[in-house]
Formats: C-alpha cells, sequence, structure tokens
C-alpha cells in the first residue's frame, strides 16, 4: 500500500477568539478499506467467521485538535465519491466533485443552516464556522447531507436512558452492516450496486468512522473502528498488513465502553430525497423503537 502525504500550512484570520487559524490539510492515505481487506485476506483471523466492510474510501488524518469532525467528513465523501452510486451523481450535481477543503466544508455547512437546516445546531454555534475554530458534530454532518438531497440520519444511543446498552449499539451497527452487505450482493449485477457508507460515531469531544464490523465464534461483535487522530495514521504506516488490529474494538475496549452516549450518522436505505421537505430540515433521533434499527 502507498502512502501518500499530504501537509500544506494555511493561514488565515479567525472569527474565534484567537487572532490566526491555521489550518493543516490531512495527512491523507488512500484506499484504507482496500488495505483493511488485504489484511484480512493475507491473516485472517482464526475464530473470525464473518466480516462486512464498507465501500472504499481514504483516511484523511486529524492535524488540530478541533478538527476530527472535518477529517471525518473527508473521509465518509471519499467513500461516496469513490463509488459509482445515486449519491455520487447527487453529490456532482451540487459541485461537489472533488474531497472539499475544511475551509469549503465549514461554508458548505453555513449554506445549509442558511436553507433552514438544523436551525438549533446552527444556533448554537451562532450560524458562523467559516475561519473559526469551532468543533462540528454528527447533526452538522446530517444537515450538510440533507442540503444536498441526501438523506442523512442521525441515531441517539442514551445507555443512561435504560432503553439501551453497549451491547444493543454494536448488535444495531451489526445488522446495517449485514443488511447492507446482503443488499449489495443482491444488486451485484444491477448498472449501480449499493454503496455501504461508513458511520459517523460521535460522543462528547470527538468523533470516530466505523468501517464495518466482525462476528467471532464467542458470537460477539467487534467494530472496525477509523480514528482520525494523527497516532493512528502513523500506526497505520508503521505497522502495514495490521490494518485490522489497529481498527479492531470490542465491548471491553476501553474507547467504546468508557462513555455513556453515542450519536451516529449514517444514510438511510432510501438513500436521496425525491423532492426537499421542510420537515427533513428538523434532525431528529431516527433510530427506530422498540426494535432498535437503522431506518
Amino acid at each position: 500500500m502507498s502512502y501518500l502525504l499530504r501537509w500544506t500550512s494555511l493561514i488565515g484570520s479567525s472569527g474565534c477568539n484567537t487572532t490566526q487559524m491555521k489550518v493543516y490539510n490531512a495527512m491523507v492515505i488512500p484506499k484504507i478499506g482496500n488495505a483493511v481487506l488485504k489484511a484480512y485476506q493475507d491473516s485472517w483471523p482464526r475464530d473470525v467467521v464473518r466480516m462486512y466492510i464498507c465501500s472504499p474510501l481514504d483516511f484523511h488524518a486529524q492535524t488540530m485538535n478541533w478538527d476530527c469532525g472535518y477529517r471525518n467528513m473527508q473521509s465518509m465523501l471519499s467513500s461516496y465519491l469513490n463509488y459509482d452510486s445515486e449519491v455520487r451523481d447527487q453529490l456532482f450535481s451540487r459541485g461537489i466533485i472533488t474531497i472539499p477543503t475544511l475551509k469549503d466544508l465549514q461554508r458548505i455547512i453555513e449554506n445549509a443552516w442558511r436553507k433552514g437546516y438544523d436551525r438549533i445546531g446552527g444556533m448554537q454555534l451562532e450560524y458562523s464556522l467559516y475561519n473559526t475554530t469551532k468543533w462540528i458534530g454528527a447533526t452538522e454532518v446530517v444537515a450538510m447531507l440533507r442540503s444536498c438531497k441526501i438523506r442523512a440520519c442521525v441515531a441517539d444511543f442514551d445507555f443512561t436512558s435504560g432503553l439501551c446498552d453497549l451491547n444493543t449499539m454494536i448488535q444495531v451497527i451489526w445488522e446495517y452492516f449485514e443488511c447492507r452487505c446482503k443488499k449489495k450482493c443482491d444488486d451485484s449485477l444491477s448498472y449501480k450496486s449499493s454503496l455501504i457508507v461508513p458511520l459517523y460515531l460521535q460522543h462528547q469531544g470527538h468523533s470516530r468512522l466505523i468501517l464495518g464490523a466482525e462476528k467471532w465464534v464467542s458470537g460477539e461483535i467487534k467494530l472496525l473502528i477509523l480514528d482520525p487522530q494523527m497516532r493512528r495514521a502513523i500506526q497505520f504506516h508503521q505497522r502495514e498488513g495490521d490494518e485490522a488490529n489497529i481498527l479492531r474494538q470490542g465491548i471491553g475496549t476501553h474507547g467504546l465502553s468508557s462513555k455513556s452516549k453515542y450519536q451516529v450518522a449514517y444514510l438511510a436505505q432510501k438513500s436521496l430525497y425525491e423532492e426537499e421537505k421542510e420537515n427533513s430540515k428538523i434532525i431528529v433521533d431516527e433510530l427506530r423503537h422498540p426494535k432498535l434499527k437503522f431506518i
């Protein structure tokens, strides 16, 4: 696997408390999903009975302590734009034909707010992102995609509510990948088969991407989680061929079990809106209860 390192320093005036905002282009590792698949092919874990993974994407690594959301958006968009699907066609029609820069994403989200998407989130961030170091989360991702008529959704997992726990969330995520991958197999003879997008996983202070899931002979499900932090990119560089082990996290992994609330952004199975609807501008939890599942 070849690694492409891109570093460019761009300095502009800031609309936040600091006088200057520095933006460094992400370290980009192309087609990280393909590298993960190759790692499985070269050394399949003995006790893994099944594995599902999203469509190919590039890894955009975090370069500042506040830009994880933007880097995850860039990685997600690379999955959309790398794959011949109706979602890619829709992005093309909106002028998004290459991966937007961080500042471009800030402008696109601001435009979504101006169109009325996620007014509550826009209000919390004072409807201003451009040239600031404000953090973004799952609802900003959903607002941006919905403004492009892509049917993105958000699911809330609150373990303090008593309605679900970490095991439940992991099971729902497994079913998401299982359902999408089976649909892709059913659609394999069609002109455009199903896009399987990564899940955007948000918790307080940080976000990551879920690229896939494994089921082990014991019945345990482990998630393949891509953390945008730079140290993860360095691990990929230093431990080529060990990508699956770097990503793997289970119920006992501190990075998962230490949080009590998660928010997941994903695409609905019917991934486009036929027409713009006012109620699509309001972003609410769309996890189906009581049988928890993504729509």
